[in-house]
């Protein structure tokens, strides 16, 4: 068992309201462990999420974090803009939110925010940077909307620039996040995720096979990504609350 399984099973003992998971709840494939409770409302829960990290990356002040789906509609999106949210008013990080999924970009919708490139354009031309990250009102959360395309797999995820292009933004934000699109949806995720700090898996809870999850934990692995753990996401309830609670 590994040392970053159980820094996350005791980080999600440490309660802030929250409960550890039923284990019931998802057949994890081995060695996946689960990151963060469900039974907390949205606040705790990320508080949760966060702790959860930090306690799996204690050496890194700062972090690059991906957030990736085995398929489409396991709320992958919603999740990380209220991490990034949250960490910006309530623990008071500068935070950094790139939206990478080129095929259906969401977060420029929730923010508001009209633009004309994004940050995919930044990677080869670091002129572009503060045009292409748009401030979040009233916080120090900043956003970097996806180019728009369905082309194949650009050549700057594997190229060099896309690590000249992190150290230009480390050096302004503490936590850069990154919202990648569904690996059934594009391969842009793999990419990604050997160039960043962890990579956490979000999950429909009851709904995701458990195949699905190990097949895409497995392939991050193998291109050389750090999965720190799964997110169990959408979880039902089916007996009260304050049941849970005691249990």
């Amino acid at each position: 068992m590994s040392k970053i399984y159980e820094a996350l099973k005791q980080a999600s003992r440490q309660k802030q309201g929250c409960l550890p998971l039923p284990q019931q709840a998802l057949q994890h494939p081995p060695h996946a462990p689960s990151i963060g409770p469900e039974e907390c409302h949205m606040e705790e829960e990320m508080l949760c999420l966060y702790k959860a990290v930090e306690t799996a990356l204690p050496d890194a002040s700062k972090k690059i974090l991906q957030f990736i789906s085995a398929r489409k509609g396991e709320g992958t999106s919603t999740l990380i803009r209220e991490l990034a949210q949250l960490t910006a008013t309530k623990i008071g990080k500068s935070v950094l939110l790139l939206d990478a999924d080129r095929h259906t970009p969401t977060q420029h919708h929730y923010f508001n925010i009209h633009y004309d490139r994004g940050w995919q354009e930044a990677v080869n031309d670091d002129t572009l940077i503060t045009s292409v990250l748009h401030k979040a009102q009233n916080m120090d959360l900043y956003i970097g909307p996806s180019s728009n395309s369905r082309a194949a797999t650009p050549s700057i995820f594997d190229a060099h620039t896309l690590n000249g292009f992190w150290r230009s933004v480390w050096e302004r934000f503490d936590l850069i996040l990154i919202d990648s699109p569904p690996l059934t949806v594009s391969p842009d995720g793999l990419a990604i995720a050997p160039k960043v700090s962890g990579v956490v898996i979000v999950v429909e809870a009851e709904k995701t096979p458990s195949a699905l999850v190990k097949n895409l934990k497995e392939r991050i692995e193998r291109v050389g990504g750090n999965v720190l753990g799964i997110v169990l996401n959408k979880r039902r309830y089916y007996i009260p609350r304050f049941i849970y609670e005691r249990m």
